[in-house]
């Protein structure tokens, strides 16, 4: 593949600190490990194997990592590598990956080369000490598409790709963007980072009818009847049917519990479920999950009476979509866990943010059985997985973060969708399921408001990729759930 990577002229000179950002990335986005005797979560196995999830952050529509880490981690240590032995990352093929993830034909190429935007929070321009996080998010993400453009170029994929710097700090660098000359002859734009300037994007993306690629924000409602808005991160909605599908599979209804505070953003949840559950039923609301609303009130936390709610002799399933509140969360699990005392068995259904929290003791996850959804999960027994981080770190001499395994498949993807398909392939997403390194991707047409588009068949506000892993925390650490 004659691969064409244009840049902006600072960009450039971004890419020391570029390289600097890897070395350190595997590092700088963990925080030391707690020392507590019973958290059997650090093991002895090869340096860097990361896994984890998505937490969902209402304040900025993001689904941000979480990550479970098989070292412990003390202290950044910021090297300079010799260039001559470590160079940059630069737009010559390096050899495949051998890491290509199954699904779909080869590509036919049939409207020749693809431009390609990549928009990303690099902040070249910033004034600030060290690397900003965004930047570190977006350092990781171009290094992982990088690699998969060699294995494009073994397809006959032919792309022009041009790295924009979208700043992030404003919508005004996007706007400014869009006044150039590269976005507006785009077959493909993947990015921006933040919502705000996702919004600004979708703008454009649905009046000229560019394909856009939204790799992290994972907020509803940001467009409406944009056919080209392409979603990666799974929405809220489809995290809470994922988890309803698995409680279904398992349990009863009349044996499952909604948990939450008594505020009306964790009130809403509760109607994912409930609604993903009477689909579930076949359109019948006979057998609707029972709900347990616990005052905002760190005072009654320790009053909270489950006994109500408890089968006896039976499996009570609690399902518990909140994170605001580390106080209730850990005096809700503190008084299951004395439920389990008296003989009663419990399961618990969470979120990926409880890991972070410093109060929990993680025996309380082992002894509940605890399950979270998440949006990706990297198998380190799969053998392509093996295959990526031996490469990367040839390539960056460091191991693969999340969001590098997330660039690499986000980049081979629709890099194959182009290939085939050309500029048209947001028609043919929702056939196109694929088998990523963190996961799967599995695009649906996501219709906002039903009731008021039931006479139009073929409207939908945008594409979303619904494939949501549910993993369940079992020997102190967690794995795909059954």
């Amino acid at each position: 593949m004659r691969k064409k990577l244009r840049t902006l002229s600072l960009f450039y000179s971004f890419f020391l600190v570029m390289l600097l950002g890897i070395l350190v990335s595997s590092c700088g986005w963990l925080k030391p490990a707690r020392d507590r005797s019973k958290d059997k979560v650090y093991k002895d196995d090869e340096i860097g194997d990361i896994s984890g999830g998505k937490v969902y952050d209402p304040e900025t529509g993001t689904w941000r990592t979480v990550r479970e880490v098989n070292e412990k981690v003390d202290t950044v240590k910021w090297t300079v590598l010799s260039e001559d032995k470590y160079p940059p990352i630069t737009t010559q093929s390096t050899g495949t990956t051998g890491t290509k993830p199954t699904g779909g034909d080869k590509p036919t190429n049939p409207v020749g080369t693809s431009d390609v935007s990549l928009l990303l929070p690099f902040f070249a321009n910033s004034n600030a000490t060290g690397v900003d996080n965004n930047s570190l998010w977006a350092i990781n993400f171009y290094a992982g598409a990088k690699l998969a453009y060699d294995d494009l170029e073994e397809d006959g994929v032919k792309l022009n790709v041009t790295v924009l710097d979208s700043d992030e700090g404003s919508t005004a660098k996007v706007n400014s963007l869009l006044k150039g000359n590269d976005l507006p002859g785009s077959d493909l734009v993947i990015g921006p980072y933040k919502r705000e300037n996702v919004e600004v994007m979708s703008a454009f993306a649905k009046k000229n009818k560019v394909p856009m690629v939204v790799p992290f924000t994972a907020q509803m409602g940001l467009t409406e009847g944009n056919p080209y808005y392409i979603q990666v991160n799974p929405s809220l909605k489809s995290h809470c049917e994922a988890i309803t599908r698995h409680v279904r599979k398992q349990y009863s209804p009349e044996n499952v519990v909604l948990v939450a505070l008594d505020k009306p953003e964790e009130k809403a949840r509760l109607k994912f479920f409930q609604d993903a559950n009477t689909l579930i039923e076949g359109g019948k609301t006979t057998r609707k999950f029972a709900e347990l609303l616990v005052p905002e009130n760190a005072g009654n936390f320790q009053k909270i009476n489950l006994a109500p709610f408890i089968k006896d002799g039976k499996t009570t399933v609690f399902v518990v979509p909140s994170w605001s509140n580390e106080t209730f969360i850990y005096s809700l699990l503190r008084q299951l866990m004395i439920q389990l005392s008296n003989g009663d068995d419990v399961v618990v259904y969470g979120m990926p943010m409880w890991l972070d929290f410093e109060q929990i003791d993680f025996e309380y996850f082992e002894k509940l059985k605890l399950h979270v959804s998440s949006a990706s999960y990297v198998d380190p027994n799969d053998e392509r997985v093996s295959q990526f981080k031996q490469q990367f770190f040839q390539a960056n001499a460091s191991v693969p973060t999340e969001e590098a395994y997330l660039g690499y498949d986000v980049m081979l993807y629709f890099g194959k969708m182009l290939g085939k398909y050309g500029k048209d392939f947001p028609k043919k997403i929702d056939t196109q399921p694929f088998d990523v390194l963190h996961g799967r991707f599995e695009f649906n047409r996501i219709v906002l408001n039903p009731a008021q588009h039931k006479e139009d068949l073929d409207y939908y506000d945008q594409l979303e990729n619904t494939f949501v892993h549910i993993l369940k925390f079992q020997d102190f650490h967690l794995q795909p759930a059954d």
